[in-house]
């Protein structure tokens, strides 16, 4: 029950990420995923430090909302 729980939560995670404007995703990524800081990104992405947490700011609240709906919300 635990694995197809999870496999349900990154399948509806996959598609909230997909939902997202694409540098928005991308920057999440670099962070939550590849683990990289605010520099690097920055540099990567050519964006300054506001921009890149102003844009992980609208990610978070965007999958979270997106999650809600989709995976975690009773009906």
């Amino acid at each position: 029950e635990g694995a197809l729980g999870q496999k349900q939560f990154l399948a509806a995670l996959e598609a909230c990420l997909r939902a997202l404007p694409e540098r928005t995703a991308r920057v999440f990524m670099m962070r939550e995923h590849l683990g990289l800081d605010t520099p690097e990104i920055c540099k990567e992405m050519e964006i300054t430090a506001t921009h890149c947490w102003v844009m992980l700011h609208r990610a978070r609240m965007s999958l979270r909302l997106c999650l809600a709906k989709n995976c975690f919300e009773k009906t």
